[in-house]
């Protein structure tokens, strides 16, 4: 058996990639927080025509018919750039959901509009802030065992402080309909965060990923004493434990992809993978503070965003604990 992937998974990967560097700078993460925007419209719309936005949809409606094992390279790519977007609620946790559960009016009337990316869909499953509602066109909202798809226009926003100035969040006030309401189902909702658990794990292991990488160039050109810093054994053995930390971690966050993927009903997977991916993009993000030293707490250096990022999704989707106490109860220690 082989559990490589596939050609059509890595060029697919590949090209998203190479569009996100060009498209998600820093500069224009920068422009974007000082404009008060939350969002990149140019890099929304390249995701939407290179199939990013729709690649969870089913093929008769315009999707690319891909399942979590394609979802989380991609979701890695994003993680590297710290794209602001909605993407991992959008496409892992909306399209995903309305294509099975969505019905009449409700689901095949806007399901289409989401895959094209023209318009834009968040989602609350229980969090006590939803990301990027004021950006969205309709929100899927938890409400106890039952799951509604609400129009934006109709809820209340009020926006909250984050530590990510690239992540709004936003607090919604919303009263459930019996027009609102798509399913009723404490399972069917636990699986849809089992595909956003991994997913945010993927983008864990990008934004770490990234960290590294930065931080193994910054101490070969940095020199002190006549000699690179990158060259004493405290400076390698941190990044050494980084390194490993991310070794780990990702091939989790592909078996729990691929278990989603396969129709496992196993819970354990995905918890395993956030858990290993928070702890590591967490040392990610405290090697690379200490090797950098002082610079890196200066706002004006690119490296504190993605020290927020690596942070603030390292807690998102469950942290290490909360995933800890998952791992136990599903295997009944």
């Amino acid at each position: 058996m082989d559990f490589r992937f596939t050609e059509t998974q890595i060029l697919f990967a590949e090209a998203t990639k190479e569009m996100l560097i060009s498209e998600c700078t820093p500069s224009k993460l920068r422009e974007m927080i000082q404009n008060g925007q939350g969002t990149i419209p140019e890099l929304w719309e390249n995701l939407a025509s290179i199939g990013v936005l729709g690649m969870t949809g089913p093929e008769e409606a315009g999707g690319l018919g891909m399942v979590d094992i394609d979802h989380v390279l991609i979701m890695e790519e994003l993680g590297q750039v710290i794209c602001p977007e909605i993407v991992l609620e959008h496409t892992a946790i909306g399209i995903p959901f309305l294509a099975k559960y969505g019905t009449g009016e409700i689901g095949d009337d806007l399901l289409a509009a989401f895959i094209s990316g023209e318009m834009r869909i968040s989602a609350g499953l229980g969090n006590s802030y939803v990301l990027g509602a004021d950006n969205a066109d309709y929100l899927l909202m938890r409400n106890m065992d039952e799951m509604h798809l609400v129009p934006s226009e109709e809820t209340a926003l009020t926006f909250q402080k984050s530590v990510d100035e690239t992540r709004r969040l936003f607090q919604v006030d919303w009263e459930p309909t019996p027009k609102s309401k798509i399913i009723k189902s404490n399972q069917i909702i636990e699986e849809t965060m089992l595909s956003a658990t991994t997913a945010a794990a993927a983008q864990c292991v990008g934004i770490a990923n990234h960290l590294l990488a930065e931080t193994i160039n910054y101490v070969k050109e940095r020199e002190q004493f006549g000699k690179p810093v990158g060259v004493n054994q405290a400076i390698k053995h941190h990044l050494a434990d980084t390194g490993k930390a991310i070794k780990f971690a990702r091939p989790m966050v592909h078996r729990a992809a691929w278990a989603i993927s396969n129709n496992e009903n196993d819970k354990t997977f995905p918890a395993m993978a956030k858990y290993l991916a928070s702890k590591a993009v967490d040392l990610a993000c405290r090697t690379a503070l200490q090797c950098h030293g002082a610079i890196a707490y200066t706002v004006e250096y690119d490296l504190q965003l993605w020290l927020k990022r690596g942070w603030a999704l390292s807690a998102s989707w469950g942290d290490a604990n909360a995933q800890r106490e998952k791992i136990a109860k599903n295997l009944q220690v």
